[in-house]
């Protein structure tokens, strides 16, 4: 049996890749998943970590590009410089797992041990059907603790973001926290905030410019990524006002 030592890195890559990739794309995947979030290493440098010539790294870039696998953008560096950027894009080969049915009774769901028969009077058993019904009430009870009315429609927004454009991982939990620190009025225009980042990173893409990942709800929120499209939305659009000394 292998193990991760604690406080070691790693890269994670999904299994679903297995068959689908040469070992040279899948070295080149694991060396750019290893910059992440600045992906932006030379050829040199990914021939250098992935033990390939710099000719066989522009070919095998090239092939994971045509397969949807990576995707390859320009940036300008520090010295004003355009070099390339790279966003891994094979998240969405993953296999989501299925939503446990409630109506699984305790053998498998609830417990990890067989039900036994007999059980001792100090620990009573309970019938299936009081089982289901008490997994049913904390799975309900767990979806009513997100009351704010602007909330869903914020967090929905969030999870219909293209998952090439974020993160997979997401916390409702935390997001809603952080939801709940900000005032009345900042919460009631999020959603619209959100929308507003969309599209300006959207537009960047189409112009074949970089724009990071979202990331995560919960740090898009606290750390601020909202307040310059906040600003955005508090200004009034100028109206035009006839001038008295018209003869119209």
């Amino acid at each position: 049996m292998s193990f991760i030592p604690e406080n070691t890195p790693f890269i994670a890559l999904p299994t679903a890749l297995k068959g689908k990739v040469t070992p040279f794309q899948l070295s080149v995947l694991w060396v750019l998943q290893s910059y992440y979030p600045n992906i932006w290493p030379s050829y040199p440098k990914i021939a250098q970590d992935a033990k390939m010539s710099r000719d066989k790294v522009i070919k095998t870039v090239a092939e994971l590009v045509e397969l949807g696998l990576l995707q390859k953008q320009y940036r300008i560096d520090e010295y004003g410089q355009r070099t390339n950027c790279y966003r891994v894009t094979i998240w969405h080969q993953c296999k989501t797992l299925p939503v446990p049915d409630t109506s699984i009774y305790a053998g498998s769901l609830i417990h990890t041990t067989p039900v036994v028969k007999n059980y001792p009077p100090s620990t009573p058993q309970l019938p299936p059907q009081s089982l289901s019904t008490t997994l049913t009430k904390t799975i309900v009870s767990k979806t009513n603790i997100y009351k704010n009315k602007s909330f869903e429609p914020f967090w929905k927004t969030y999870l219909e973001i293209p998952k090439n454009m974020r993160v997979i991982s997401l916390s409702k939990k935390l997001a809603y926290n952080e939801f709940m620190k900000l005032d009345t009025k900042t919460r009631d225009k999020l959603k619209n905030c959100l929308e507003a980042d969309i599209r300006a990173r959207t537009k960047q893409l189409k112009q074949d410019k970089f724009s990071p990942l979202f990331c995560d709800a919960h740090r898009w929120i606290k750390n601020g990524q909202y307040e310059q499209y906040l600003l955005t939305l508090d200004k009034k659009a100028p109206t035009f006002k006839k001038p008295k000394t018209t003869p119209f």
